[in-house]
């Protein structure tokens, strides 16, 4: 079998981010195309888009006037110093949303961006001060993140939360038993039919299993892994996601994104844990995948028309990087592709 390469896409991959820059201020970067908001998701992507293919330094090489110490400041601007928080002027967003958590997914990606640059946000976010109890994690897992039909956008609130904390290491842990109390009490709440977590009444109502479960449990999956914890029901994880494979080989739609990377992380991790469990089928389902997303972004026209927010593309680099890790004999690149998630619990 030929190994597949992305030789066109990495020549249009500077193009591509460049789309995003802003003209009056250099080094900032928008979170849609031709566009001169500044933006933390766009400052943030490109370090991913740019890291995981392993072409940030080359970046940096070719343009002169982006330096690493002020992308690093720039992304520390976004940063509420009296909260903590960090909020992206694109969305113009003041407020938390309770179905989102839009708040705490960007504070997590942005430390994760940092953390990359070898870098730390400037202020503590003081909401993890609350955290000091098992009976205030067990509340606030039970009553803060989104269980049901918002599910998906909602555990980017609980996950958001681990996620910083795990970055940020374990001398900034709200209390030492912080993460034994956070995975036992998601332990106990996974569903062993599923694997995902199933706990909102929609779930009681409609039993349909739904990318849903699948898009809000990967945010909690990722500090699993990035702490040794083992992933609960990883044979029934494997089940579900292959059941929600479409024709294409995606998980949902005809354009690779971050549920993508969800699917293919709850495969590949999973595989590790029961070895000889529907090896084959993985490996298909893999191979698929690539068969129908490598030249889509091999393919200039389709790069550039439907990649046209900066964050699509992350996911679905972060897929890639993912493959590469288990079965790098699959590719031909010239340089290995890096898996930020080993690095940090978000992306």
């Amino acid at each position: 079998m030929s190994k597949y390469k992305l030789n066109r896409f990495q020549d249009h991959l500077f193009d591509w981010v460049n789309q995003f820059r802003i003209q009056r201020d250099k080094g900032y970067f928008s979170l849609k195309v031709n566009n001169q908001t500044p933006s933390l998701y766009g400052l943030t992507d490109m370090v991913f888009n740019l890291l995981i293919p392993n072409r940030l330094d080359d970046f940096l090489i070719k343009y002169e006037d982006i330096k690493m110490d002020e992308w690093v400041h720039q992304i520390q601007s976004f940063q509420n110093p009296k909260t903590g928080w960090f909020k992206d002027s694109f969305f113009n967003i003041n407020f938390r949303n309770p179905l989102t958590g839009q708040w705490e997914h960007a504070t997590a990606f942005a430390v994760a961006a940092l953390t990359l640059l070898d870098a730390k946000p400037k202020y503590k976010v003081k909401f993890l001060n609350v955290l000091i109890s098992k009976k205030k994690v067990e509340r606030w897992l039970r009553k803060t993140p989104e269980w049901g039909l918002f599910f998906w956008p909602g555990s980017h609130r609980g996950g958001g939360i681990g996620a910083i904390i795990a970055t940020l290491g374990i001398e900034k842990y709200p209390h030492k038993d912080f993460f034994k109390w956070y995975f036992d009490w998601l332990n106990i709440k996974a569903d062993p039919e599923v694997g995902f977590w199933r706990l909102g009444w929609n779930h009681k109502v409609r039993k349909r299993l739904t990318k849903q479960e699948l898009g809000g449990s990967i945010h909690y999956y990722w500090i699993y892994e990035y702490l040794n914890y083992p992933l609960p029901f990883p044979q029934k994880i494997i089940d579900s996601t292959l059941y929600l494979q479409n024709n294409l080989g995606l998980w949902d739609g005809n354009v690779s994104y971050c549920i993508d990377l969800d699917a293919i992380f709850c495969l590949l991790r999973c595989q590790k844990l029961v070895h000889n469990y529907r090896d084959k089928d993985i490996k298909a389902a893999i191979i698929k995948y690539l068969d129908y997303t490598i030249p889509s972004l091999n393919n200039k026209d389709f790069l550039f028309s439907r990649y046209t927010t900066s964050h699509k593309l992350t996911g679905c680099l972060g897929a890639i990087a993912e493959i590469y890790k288990y079965y790098p004999e699959l590719f031909d690149f010239p340089k290995p592709w890096i898996q930020t998630l080993d690095n940090t619990p978000w992306i």
